[in-house]
């Protein structure tokens, strides 16, 4: 059990972070604050108006599809391998929402207008997940593949400040309280427009970039927390991950960091079979792997550039220990991995 908490309280920090991309770490999920946010403004377009509780349901459905956090008292692997899975997906939802209705039902009265209430606020929440780096993967149970937005990063104050703003203004002046809140709906929509131009040109500049580096296989863009003009950039080549940041406006981009990788084809597959490695590899986006002997065997270091944090030399990251037979003698996963 102390070990469940272990791993629940390094989720919830890592959750809450301040992480960017151009720390060399990710977004790990949208934070909790815009989801709430989302889901009271939802709820003050007329909902609340048309059933009883709907703000109520709406705040918390917005934020039910993470119950899936509880998965981390059994281990990181545990929650890096079922966080952003079904709950949040076009399967999950609904069903979800049924569920959470069955219960909000006791106290709004009204079982498919709180469904719906339920079933609009919840499906916020997946869409706000992909929006950052981390990605989601809508279609499982039959299709693990994730896909990532690269728009938003995992606290955009500037939104939350938006969101926030029509939240108190509504309070001040009741009689006013939809037609402000569907004016900040408006004003979120242009601010994310805005995000996806600047996304595009970020997007474009790191792909010209990519096409002049040797051997590059993917990249992927992400923006800063503050600056909205400044994006970063990663792109895998076959023996290397560099990161780029990049001012779109300007047509600037600078490299940061690089790192060495390690061709897969020289890590035992020993390693590649443990649980750990198979678990990271199967979320980490531009994994770097590295092997070295040991006076006991050898040590496979697995780790995901997205987390790469270059000040403490730490990411999310595996490490296995084989002996001279190769066979496994200790893994560990963890978000705070000193690379070695």
């Amino acid at each position: 059990m102390i070990n469940g908490s272990r791993n629940l309280l390094e989720c919830i920090l890592t959750k809450c972070a301040q992480y960017t991309i151009s720390t060399h770490t990710v977004q790990s999920s949208m934070f909790n604050s815009t989801h709430t946010f989302v889901g009271l403004a939802i709820a003050r377009t007329g909902l609340d108006d048309w059933v009883p509780r709907a703000a109520i349901t709406a705040v918390i459905a917005s934020n039910f599809p993470d119950i899936d956090i509880i998965t981390a008292l059994s281990s990181t692997a545990t929650y890096l391998e079922y966080h952003r899975g079904i709950t949040h997906t076009f399967v999950g939802v609904p069903l979800l929402a049924l569920g959470f209705t069955a219960v909000m039902y006791i106290f709004s009265g009204n079982f498919w207008k709180t469904y719906l209430v339920a079933l609009i606020a919840m499906s916020t929440h997946p869409l706000l997940d992909y929006t950052n780096t981390y990605g989601l993967r809508p279609f499982l149970p039959w299709n693990p593949t994730w896909y990532y937005g690269d728009l938003l990063p995992i606290i955009d104050p500037y939104l939350d400040a938006v969101l926030f703003t029509g939240i108190l203004a509504g309070e001040v002046s009741r009689n006013n309280k939809r037609f402000i809140t569907w004016l900040c709906l408006g004003i979120v929509i242009l601010y994310l427009g805005a995000r996806l131009e600047l996304r595009s040109m970020a997007t474009s500049q790191v792909q010209t970039f990519a096409a002049r580096t040797p051997g590059s296989e993917k990249w992927g863009v992400a923006p800063q927390i503050l600056n909205p003009l400044v994006w970063e950039g990663i792109v895998q080549s076959k023996k290397q991950l560099l990161e780029v940041r990049i001012h779109p406006w300007d047509h600037l981009m600078t490299e940061t960091v690089r790192l060495e990788r390690t061709a897969p084809s020289k890590i035992p597959k020993q390693a590649l079979d443990s649980r750990s490695a198979m678990v990271l590899l199967g979320f980490a986006r531009f994994p770097i792997m590295r092997v070295r002997s040991t006076d006991f065997g050898y040590r496979i270091q697995i780790f995901d550039f997205r987390f790469y944090n270059a000040t403490k030399n730490t990411a999310l990251g595996s490490e296995i220990a084989l002996d001279r037979a190769f066979h496994v003698r200790k893994e560990t996963l963890s978000f705070q991995k000193t690379i070695e």
